[in-house]
């Protein structure tokens, strides 16, 4: 599975050209100056660990014999809590709320075992949810940035806090059906 790269907070930045499935992994933390959060990138090479997890068959098999797939099992986490984040969206959630939720799918993010899934996995199910992982920063980015900045007002960015949203959304649906 390729490792979301993006910055929370002054600036946005995306790696893969369209912000999706990229080689490196992010962290975001609390930056008090801004009020926001910030992803860092951690610059983390994964090419070997993909390459790794498409040879590891019989784990995945043996996770499939469960009735989930290894695919699904390994993501579930990442998954259910950008399920759980687009429920509490649906809600009404402020800023501080929004950035621990994002904080909490970033930790089950970095808890998939990369390793382990194989390639039909990464190009299926990972990779989209993936993408929507990367929406939801996006959001995050725009967001924090505005409250950030004097003057702005969340509702001069909902327009486009909705549209990433929505993306986020249809991807998390297309790694559920995958």
């Amino acid at each position: 599975m390729a490792l979301a790269c993006a910055a929370l907070g002054a600036g946005l930045a995306a790696c893969g050209g369209g912000g999706s499935r990229s080689a490196t992994t992010s962290d975001v933390t609390t930056s008090p100056a801004s009020g926001g959060a910030v992803v860092e990138p951690k610059g983390e090479e994964v090419a070997s660990r993909e390459a790794a997890g498409d040879s590891d068959k019989s784990s995945v098999e043996a996770a499939s014999a469960g009735g989930t797939s290894g695919c699904e099992s390994r993501i579930a986490e990442f998954v259910g809590r950008m399920d759980d984040l687009r429920q509490a969206l649906l809600a009404g959630l402020n800023y501080s709320e929004y950035v621990v939720r994002v904080k909490a799918i970033r930790d089950a993010y970095e808890a998939v075992p990369v390793d382990k899934l194989g390639l039909g996995c990464v190009n299926g199910a990972a990779g989209e949810a993936e993408d929507a992982f990367n929406q939801y920063l996006r959001a995050a980015n725009l967001w924090g940035e505005c409250a950030g900045t004097e003057g702005c007002a969340a509702s001069s960015i909902e327009a486009e806090l909705q549209h990433r949203w929505r993306i986020a959304s249809k991807s998390l649906d297309e790694a559920k059906r995958s």
